[in-house]
């Protein structure tokens, strides 16, 4: 049997023009998550890949579902 996990939903934060400003703040909201979980990617964008995106990802707490007997 195999489970497939289901794909990672990435939300976009912001797009630069320079890749140095999209470093800066991915080191910025790296640098202040406590937990440890966020993940960051910057990705070109844009007419011949010339902006720099920045996509995050948090996972969502796992919810606890009540058995029913």
């Amino acid at each position: 049997m195999t489970s497939e996990k289901a794909p990672k939903k990435w939300k976009t934060k912001a797009i630069y023009n320079i890749y140095e400003d999209a470093s800066e703040i991915k080191n910025l909201l790296l640098s202040n998550d406590d937990t440890g979980l966020l993940e960051v990617k910057i990705k070109r964008c844009g007419p011949d890949g010339c902006r720099f995106k920045i996509k995050t990802y948090y996972p969502e707490p796992k919810k606890k579902g009540k058995k029913s007997g």
